[in-house]
């Protein structure tokens, strides 16, 4: 990959995003992860996750407003379900709470951009990123499904949507659900390494625990599969490129800056925003922002992060 064969996508040509690209100030472009529930009135902490939460789509809002008067680039976000089946349904119905949520995030702060995740996992019974049928994994149905997910949230005013699942195919199949009305959504890559650091998110989002993945993740120790699979989503029309975890990755980071001229994400997760709650006689939020500051430093030109806000 060279950057003369690329082209910067929308990502770069967004209005809210371009000003995200441009700050001079690391807190200007951080994302802010939040967790929202149909099912939570106000805030429910999750045991076990280092201090996360579910929250309402009020308290989402609440959220929002703090990241944009702290300077931040946007928020991200996920949701829980309430309802899992063998299809993922709940995911891509228009009144679930991660559609209302983008719209109220969206009405109440315009100008923050909003970011979503576009997986089956969490709206399983069996917990995996992909849709099963016929003793087999179902790959056909799996993208129609994430297409439908994904057209659900342009439509609700998404400013990014991310597939974290890792499934040969899905971006192609998101750009191809988006060509008719939101060709200008910024579709990400994802670039998401094989590591013990999921586990918090997953509990947070009430995700069936899974001890082996049919959609594997990528090697950590192989480098070069993670820059060919993500060379491949950015010929498939992909924006940029998330990499997670983040401390972990950074490597992968760097040399994604090196060689792609799309912007490059940095996914700090909740496992590692963790590590810098515990009470420990470490300063931990002044490590993480070094931590988040080596991500920007490698060449991550933006870093979701859930030590985004003040605590």
């Amino acid at each position: 990959m060279t950057p003369g064969t690329l082209t910067r996508g929308r990502l770069s040509d967004h209005p809210i995003w371009r000003r995200a690209l441009e700050a001079d100030e690391l807190v200007g472009r951080l994302i802010l992860p939040v967790i929202v529930s149909g099912a939570v009135e106000d805030r429910e902490r999750v045991e076990g996750t280092g201090g996360l939460a579910r929250i309402s789509i009020t308290e989402a809002v609440r959220e929002a407003r703090a990241a944009a008067s702290a300077g931040l680039a946007g928020i991200l976000v996920f949701g829980v379900s309430d309802r899992k089946d063998e299809t993922a349904v709940l995911a891509s119905e228009r009144d679930h709470v991660v559609p209302r949520a983008i719209r109220a995030l969206k009405d109440a702060v315009p100008d923050l951009a909003v970011a979503t995740d576009v997986c089956v996992c969490a709206y399983t019974a069996h917990g995996q990123c992909v849709l099963f049928s016929g003793g087999g994994a179902d790959i056909g149905a799996t993208l129609e499904r994430l297409a439908e997910i994904a057209r659900v949230h342009a439509d609700s005013g998404a400013d990014l949507l991310i597939p974290s699942g890792m499934l040969d195919g899905t971006v192609p199949a998101i750009r191809g659900a988006l060509a008719a009305e939101h060709a200008d959504v910024p579709v990400a890559a994802m670039a998401k390494l094989e590591s013990a650091l999921y586990r918090a998110h997953r509990t947070a989002v009430s995700g069936v625990p899974v001890s082996d993945r049919a959609v594997p993740l990528l090697d950590p120790t192989d480098r070069a599969a993670a820059l060919a699979r993500v060379s491949r989503d950015l010929a498939h029309g992909a924006d940029a490129v998330v990499v997670k975890p983040g401390m972990p990755a950074l490597d992968v980071v760097a040399a994604l800056r090196a060689g792609v001229d799309r912007p490059v994400v940095s996914f700090h997760t909740a496992d590692e925003h963790a590590l810098f709650a515990a009470e420990t006689d470490v300063d931990g939020v002044a490590a993480e922002r070094e931590m988040l500051g080596a991500a920007r430093r490698a060449g991550a030109d933006l870093v979701i992060t859930y030590g985004g806000l003040p605590r």
